[in-house]
């Protein structure tokens, strides 16, 4: 079974540097179809706390097609400590009888570095995209989520 862990801020949508502009994010209708096209259990992996990742989702108009948020509040060890990534991957998997690969998606060089060190597929979402050859621990890379998605898509992977 696949499944995609989704960092938020900075790689599920650009956090504005204004916190007070967190207010002005809109539904995306984007998103929302790739989402939607996307047949694979889908989680949100964060270090910020639940009530921002269930804010930021239900401000997006996404929140119904995450199967749980990770955060802050419900794991006690944060990325990109290898203890987080194994408790959530154990979580998931005690729901499935078969092998699991995990695809994750960041925009931070040491959780991605962390994910690979777990076997998972790894999923760089950058403005530095194209420098991905730099980084062994680095599977794919692309500008924003909406173009990892939508390879990720037409490409069945």
């Amino acid at each position: 079974m696949k499944h995609y862990l989704f960092d938020m801020d900075d790689t599920l949508y650009k956090h504005p540097k204004d916190k007070r502009k967190m207010y002005n994010i809109n539904k995306s209708e984007k998103l929302i179809q790739l989402l939607n096209n996307c047949n694979y259990n889908k989680y949100i992996y964060t270090n910020a706390t639940y009530s921002h990742a269930n804010f930021i989702l239900n401000k997006l108009g996404v929140d119904d097609y995450f199967e749980k948020i990770y955060s802050r509040d419900n794991i006690p060890i944060m990325k990109p400590s290898y203890k987080s990534a194994f408790d959530i991957e154990n979580d998931i998997s005690k729901n499935y009888n078969y092998k699991n690969t995990f695809y994750f998606f960041d925009d931070l060089l040491e959780n991605l570095e962390m994910g690979k060190n777990r076997n998972w597929i790894t999923i760089w979402i950058h403005p530095l995209y194209q420098y991905k050859d730099k980084y062994n621990y680095i599977d794919y890379s692309f500008p924003d989520i909406y173009s990892a998605l939508n390879y990720f898509n037409n490409n069945n992977i």
